[in-house]
């Protein structure tokens, strides 16, 4: 395991969650986004001890186990250190049993548990408890020393977190060039969150970016097209099920189209991940009023409304 150097104090560890790190002048340290529970945090730690490195905080960008599950992996052994997260991404956080079941849409069943091995419900061996829940009413917290940015939009509770350095960490709030041209169909809870969230850090004055997926780091000339990629990608989906609501049709007829037409790889997890997504955009759509629905012989149908 290396920890590579980004700029100044700022360093982070590659894995399949890229995990950030900033040390402080007195051997102190805080982490972003520990990822999976296991050998990679395992390693860290050791690193750390050898090293006589003490870790003050653990921050979380977002509610998805990929990026926090590890947290008490760090507490069993530095105890006085603080686990933080956005208020939203706390009740998921600590209720890990609650991101199945809003994918879901009810009660999770073993078909879903058995592909989502490691995501929130497995491999959690003690409750996760936030010591700090940052929110929008308190935007300074002086108490955590770096800069903390509500991002929503991936998720509710999405944050990003900026350093001293200026290196922002953006968890899952850009996806890599290579994840995008496989998967541009992007797993989204609020669509208008998230459109204003690529606003916001198109005017954030950072140095480098740090993806929670990829291996690349992303200098703030290089973001711009990054952040219009993953914009065309929204409005490729919008436009998409725009055409395809000109006539009414089911979600699940409008998600086979989707899935189809655009050789999106689904297995039973991926499937409704994409459905959640689909979800969010039929939300956006009747938010600006575009949309209608209707109830016909047993059949939730949706369609363009007549100009």
């Amino acid at each position: 395991m290396e920890i590579t150097k980004i700029y100044g104090r700022t360093y982070y560890v590659k894995g399949a969650t890229n995990t950030g790190i900033y040390f402080f002048d007195d051997n102190k340290a805080l982490i972003i986004d520990p990822g999976y529970r296991g050998l990679r945090p395992k390693k860290l730690i050791e690193k750390f001890k050898d090293e006589n490195i003490d870790l003050k905080y653990i921050i979380n960008t977002h509610e998805h186990n990929d990026h926090y599950g590890a947290c008490n992996q760090f507490k069993e052994v530095y105890n006085n250190a603080k686990i933080v997260s956005s208020k939203e991404a706390k009740i998921y956080i600590e209720n890990p049993e609650i991101f199945a079941k809003y994918i879901m849409g009810g009660k999770p069943n073993d078909f879903f548990h058995s592909i989502l091995k490691d995501t929130c419900i497995e491999h959690i061996d003690i409750d996760i408890d936030i010591d700090i829940a940052v929110d929008y009413s308190n935007m300074k917290y002086s108490e955590i020393p770096v800069k903390i940015i509500f991002m929503p939009g991936h998720t509710s509770g999405s944050i990003s977190v900026m350093t001293k350095d200026k290196v922002i960490f953006v968890g899952d709030t850009l996806v890599g060039e290579i994840i995008l041209k496989k998967y541009d169909f992007l797993f989204l809870y609020d669509i208008e969150a998230y459109i204003n969230s690529l606003e916001i850090l198109k005017n954030i004055e950072f140095e480098y970016l740090v993806l929670g997926h990829g291996k690349e780091i992303i200098s703030k000339k290089n973001s711009y097209s990054l952040i219009e990629r993953h914009e065309q990608a929204i409005q490729k989906y919008l436009n998409q099920v725009r055409k395809l609501l000109i006539e009414p049709i089911t979600l699940e007829k409008l998600l086979k189209h989707i899935i189809v037409n655009n050789n999106l790889s689904s297995n039973y997890k991926e499937y409704h991940f994409f459905k959640s997504s689909l979800v969010s955009l039929i939300s956006y759509l009747a938010k600006l009023e575009e949309i209608e629905y209707i109830v016909h012989e047993g059949e939730l149908l949706y369609y363009t409304k007549r100009k």
